[in-house]
């Protein structure tokens, strides 16, 4: 894949800069959200967030999910240019169970910063003194998704220029697993 290594540095720095940023106020306790002046506005900032948080959480699956799934497909083709018909059996099971584990992993990933988010949401409605049920919508995302265009560097003209070029999402993301070559 072409744009690997931009699909990976995208998803590093998504997850990588809010861990960033709050290392800088380690030994200040955690600031509590500010007050909303209306309830109508605390709800609305709450559903903003679940909606942000789908997007967010759904980036990450599908970016992860390619890698896995590009890795895998690579691994299948150096199998079968292998001569010997026994090894390459055994590696395309070992690619096999390398890739589940890998969606199992990426799934256990999900639910961690999934149950990270509840507690984190539910503090907010604690300061907000609103109760307003959790809805992440993770179809409405991958739709949302598809949408989007990557801008990436493109070679550079003679006059020295810096050009880029726009790449659609469905390069990057991958919004279901494929079955299993064989």
């Amino acid at each position: 894949m072409k744009h690997k290594g931009l699909a990976r540095w995208l998803t590093l720095s998504v997850l990588i800069c809010p861990f960033s940023f709050s290392a800088e106020t380690k030994d200040e306790a955690a600031p509590r959200p500010v007050p909303q002046n209306s309830p109508a506005a605390a709800v609305s900032e709450l559903r903003n967030q679940d909606s942000v948080f789908s997007i967010l959480i759904e980036a990450f699956r599908q970016v992860q999910g390619r890698v896995i799934q590009t890795d895998y497909e690579a691994r299948i083709k150096a199998a079968n240019a292998l001569d010997d018909l026994k090894t390459r059996r055994r590696v395309i099971v070992l690619a096999n169970e390398e890739r589940d584990l890998r969606v199992k992993k990426l799934y256990h990933q999900i639910g961690n910063l999934c149950a990270t988010y509840d507690t984190t949401r539910h503090d907010d409605e604690l300061a907000a003194g609103v109760e307003v049920p959790v809805n992440i919508d993770t179809t409405h995302a991958a739709k949302t998704l598809m949408d989007y265009v990557f801008i990436a560097p493109a070679a550079d003209d003679k006059s020295g220029e810096k050009k880029t070029q726009t790449i659609p999402a469905s390069n990057y993301l991958l919004d279901k697993l494929p079955d299993p070559v064989e």
